[in-house]
This record gives C-alpha cells, structure tokens and sequence, in this order.
C-alpha cells in the first residue's frame, strides 16, 4: 500500500477481514455487475467530460452509449465479474441485462446531466500528505468551472435524502479538491442514474466543511492503527455485506455462517 483511497477506507468500515483480503494479501475478487454497469457509465461521462474541457460542447449521444457498451465489454471479458453461485445459471441474461441498462443509463446521463457540467478538472488524481503513515489519494470525477463536485453514480432504485449526508467518498473527495484548490466546493452532490423502468436522475445535494473532513481523519488514524496491530475482525453477520450475494470471499471466509 502506497496511499489510502476512500474505496480502502469505505471496504474497511464495512468489513476489516474483507479489506485485509483485498488489500494486504491482494486477494482480487472483480466486482458485480452492478458495478460494471456503472464503471461503463462512467466511463462514457469521463471521455465526454475531457473533450467537453476544449470544445465546451457534449458528445452525441450514440457516440457515448457505444463508449458505454465497449467498455462494459472489455471489462467483462478482460477482467470478469462476480455473480453469486446460486445465479450462476442466469449469467449470460444478468450480463446482457447490465449492458442494456448502461447503454440506458448513459442516455440518461447525457440528456439529463451533461448538459449542466462544464468540466475545469476531469479525473484529476490528488495526493495529499496528512502527516500520517500514508497520503490520502483519489481521482474525482469531474469539478465544474461553477467549483460544483458531482459524483456520477448508479442505482437500481432511489436513494434517501441522508445518502449524500453520510457519504464518506463525497468529505474524502471535497476534502481533497479543498486542499488542492484553496477552497470547499461551492456545491456538492451525488448524481444518481436510477434504473427504474423509466430511468430518472435523482440528484442529491449535500455539503461539506473542515468538521466533516477532521471526522474523517479520526476514522482514517482507525485504519492504520488496526493495520499496525493485525486487528482485522468480520463485520456483523447479520449485515447486507456479509452475503453471498454481496461478498465474493463469503464462501472461503472462516467467520462467515455458510449454513445460513
């Protein structure tokens, strides 16, 4: 480990064992579909945000929706995905139907969103040193001339109005943009293409402050104290992460209850 990323820090408040897998042994499990879906989605925001910095225009949207389904190819088939045991025979319907909803959600994205970004930073990496063991280091998305900080995500439903609140990569990126750009974004949100039937983009504002960003920094001083230690217990069985569903070392984890 070279830096602390939010995805570290968010893997290890769910669950330590499943981060010390991930990150100390370097047991990769590739995401599931769900995140695919979304990474294509990205994907196809990020080249329309780095042209969009020269042309101040956005791209067609049949330009980004091809974007959208190569990458989610790509992806798959260099780099696989997670699909629990008991879905495994649905397979080729569960991938077909990821790929149908990011080339929709990319739509979405375009015709909803993209409009309203007019990108002055796109996946700009930020490092900053805290005077901990490790810098703290991520890529946000994309910062507007207008200093707004949205964060592009996918769901399969809508999300409550605390999400944005309570979201710990929302204070690590606006903390980093605050350090590197002199001051806190004057708007922040989670941007959230919802796959319903009718897909909709539900946007969720929030704010953050230098409160917010020293309560992340107790959580990230937890981190490395329980890295130096060894310390990495399972988190509650009865929690959503701890599912074969949603963990892909549940099957080969030693605390998880297999006979649930």
């Amino acid at each position: 480990m070279k830096a602390i990323t939010q995805s570290m820090l968010g893997m290890f408040l769910r669950c330590p064992q499943q981060f010390e897998r991930r990150y100390l042994r370097g047991e990769t499990i590739p995401p599931g579909i769900a995140a695919r879906r979304g990474s294509a989605t990205h994907k196809a925001a990020q080249i329309n945000h780095e042209q969009k910095l020269h042309t101040k225009e956005d791209l067609p949207v049949g330009d980004l929706q091809d974007a959208a389904r190569d990458h989610y190819v790509k992806q798959v088939k260099e780099e696989g995905v997670f699909i629990p045991k008991d879905r495994i025979s649905e397979k080729e319907q569960l991938l077909t139907a990821g790929l149908e909803a990011a080339v929709r959600l990319t739509k979405l994205y375009r015709e909803s969103l993209a409009p309203a970004i007019q990108p002055t930073l796109v996946e700009e990496q930020l490092s900053l040193d805290v005077g901990l063991d490790l810098p703290l280091q991520g890529t946000i998305d994309v910062l507007t001339e207008a200093h707004w900080l949205p964060d592009l995500k996918t769901a399969d439903k809508s999300k409550s109005s605390g999400e944005a609140d309570h979201s710990l990569q929302l204070t690590f990126y606006a903390g980093l943009v605050a350090h590197h750009t002199g001051k806190w974004p004057e708007k922040i949100s989670l941007e959230i293409l919802v796959n319903n039937k009718e897909p909709k983009l539900q946007s969720l504002p929030t704010t953050r402050g230098p409160e917010d960003w020293a309560n992340l920094i107790l959580r990230v001083h937890l981190l490395l104290a329980q890295i130096r230690a060894g310390l990495f217990p399972p988190c509650d069985p009865g929690s959503w992460v701890c599912s074969p569903s949603w963990c892909g070392y549940f099957w080969t984890c030693k605390y998880s209850l297999k006979w649930r």
